[in-house]
């Protein structure tokens, strides 16, 4: 069963400069040993997670207003998110095997099409911000003695190259929140029983991410994650991985559609179906957004061959799509776990739109998909800004 439906919220009219982020998650999911399912958002803490979307997305806003890049947007909103103990990415993150916390963050940059990751990062207040380092980095030719600059770093040696940048390093413990230790004891206890193996357990995977274009017409994306619960040290999951936890790319004399895009859901799954990227192609070829992010999320991920023998493939995106020649863009999120909770800002919008997308009712979480969104307009000034890169 596959639902789609094209919701536009409202006709959105973009001046100068467009906003869309997603806490992606603030949910609790269910999780078998070795897997992570989405399941649904906790209706007492949505109150919670709709005030820490709204004062993200007016950040992100106010950064835009002042003149700050799509990268330096979507990576201090990001941040923003990660200080949060609702979310699982930087401070109460979810633990390893060890009790110890270890990110995983990414960026790219649409403009120049470079990508910065940092994964399995002990004791880094915010990846984000080191990920954004080293996405910046690859603007250097190469290091001393032609070095080439790293687009991806982890572990230990993440978090040196935090130190040696200035960027806030911490005590590994000061990351870890009192939730997400007393929902480590717990698990830790279910396992050492072997509850785990008959049982349901629930763990909250809030995943988080933004996407954004700026006054000058640039698309940026990222994404941070804590991982899954009680996930064995060193283990990298998408928000680290080229393709599949973010994408970015500006529109171009040949495709002339911007793309960002941002992932949630199993961290494995969207490694093995690149599920940022391969939307962001199949939307570019598409003539009609929906229909082709419909596509992408049914063809790339329900059924996708790379997950052969996965009972629940349970994940999310959004989207945000720009045409400068026109004038035109979009903003989608698509899913198929049971909730997502999205939010967005634009010129158009004297405050932050924040909304719990949910599955129709009856739908089968993992099996059924939906697909909505919100149209804009893009203002001459950024059409004339993202023209002049095309030569």
């Amino acid at each position: 069963m596959v639902a789609l439906t094209r919701h536009h919220i409202r006709s959105l009219v973009l001046k100068l400069r467009a906003l869309s982020l997603a806490c992606h998650g603030l949910q609790s999911k269910e999780v078998r040993f070795g897997t992570k399912s989405a399941g649904q958002h906790s209706e007492t803490l949505w109150p919670d997670y709709k005030k820490l979307c709204h004062r993200a997305c007016k950040k992100g806003y106010s950064l835009l207003a002042s003149g700050a890049t799509a990268l330096e947007t979507v990576t201090d909103v990001t941040a923003l998110l990660e200080n949060s103990p609702l979310t699982n990415a930087g401070y109460g993150s979810n633990l390893t095997w060890d009790g110890h916390v270890e990110c995983d963050a990414s960026v790219m940059d649409g403009s120049t099409l470079h990508f910065g990751a940092v994964g399995a990062v002990p004791g880094v207040k915010n990846p984000v911000k080191l990920a954004q380092h080293i996405c910046k980095k690859q603007r250097c030719n190469a290091l001393a003695l032609g070095r080439i600059p790293p687009c991806l770093l982890v572990g230990n040696g993440a978090h040196q190259w935090a130190e040696q940048a200035q960027l806030a390093t911490v005590h590994s413990k000061s990351l870890i929140s009192d939730k997400a230790l007393k929902l480590y004891r717990h698990y830790k206890k279910k396992v050492e029983r072997y509850e785990l193996r008959i049982d349901k357990i629930l763990t909250p995977l809030d995943t988080i991410g933004a996407v954004c274009v700026d006054a000058c017409g640039n698309l940026a994306a990222a994404c941070s994650s804590g991982g899954v619960a009680l996930k064995h040290p060193g283990r990298v999951g998408q928000a680290a991985t080229y393709g599949c936890g973010c994408w970015a790319a500006n529109a171009t004399f040949h495709v002339p559609a911007a793309i960002a895009t941002c992932t949630s859901g199993c961290g494995e799954h969207l490694v093995r179906t690149m599920l940022a990227r391969e939307a962001a192609l199949e939307v570019q070829r598409s003539s009609c957004t929906v229909t082709g992010l419909h596509h992408a999320m049914k063809t790339k991920f329900l059924e996708s061959p790379f997950l052969s023998g996965v009972e629940e493939r349970l994940g999310g995106l959004i989207l945000l799509k720009c045409i400068p020649s026109d004038g035109t863009g979009e903003f989608l999120w698509t899913h198929s776990s049971k909730t997502m909770c999205i939010s967005y800002m634009s010129d158009a919008e004297r405050r932050p739109r924040t909304r719990l997308s949910e599955l129709p009712n009856g739908a089968v979480p993992g099996s059924t998909l939906v697909v909505e969104g919100a149209t804009f307009k893009l203002n001459p000034l950024v059409e004339r800004a993202e023209i002049g890169i095309y030569s």
